[in-house]
């Protein structure tokens, strides 16, 4: 909802939420019921047949969905895959990167990850290291922090969203 938020400063935005959870649906329902407006849309797979008019697409795919994001990957220009600090977290990102390895990739399209809910401590100081050693191309890091979560439903304070500009300038995107 960061990136959506930040690319709707200058341009028409859609979020597609594709993922089951619909957590992007649950923020966008918790803002209209607070009378927030949000400047972007936020559509579930049947309004997005039947309407989709923004510069900039946002899907948010569901995890280890390898058809889903094969069918996203052909047809993007980025790609940004949020990640966690922890061995798991690389053990989770392997089948994404395999679909995209596996050809499901568009011809020219770029590739970032954010390095979400960082810590003061090891496991978040070493993250950045084990991504380079893979060639993972590291774009932002997002620190953890409790304002993140109080803005579910409603606009991120702007003050947190200078890793979300990062990565969008990172990945070649005038924000």
């Amino acid at each position: 909802m960061g990136l959506a938020q930040v690319l709707a400063e200058r341009h028409q935005v859609a979020v597609l939420d594709l993922d089951p959870e619909g957590s992007a649906r649950a923020w966008a329902n918790d803002a209209n019921a607070q009378g927030i407006p949000l400047p972007y849309h936020v559509y579930g797979p049947v309004e997005a047949a039947m309407r989709l008019d923004a510069d900039y697409l946002i899907v948010d795919t569901p995890p280890n969905d390898p058809k889903t994001l094969a069918a996203t990957a052909k047809v993007s220009d980025v790609i940004l895959v949020p990640i966690q600090p922890g061995k798991g977290e690389i053990d989770r990102l392997e089948p994404t990167m395999d679909v995209l390895r596996d050809g499901h990739f568009k011809d020219g399209a770029r590739l970032g990850l954010l390095l979400n809910y960082i810590e003061h401590d090891n496991l978040s100081a070493a993250m950045p290291q084990a991504l380079e050693q893979l060639n993972y191309p590291l774009v932002a890091t997002i620190r953890k922090s409790v304002e993140y979560r109080r803005a579910f439903g409603a606009l991120i304070p702007a003050p947190l969203l200078s890793p979300f500009r990062q990565a969008l300038t990172e990945v070649g995107i005038d924000a």
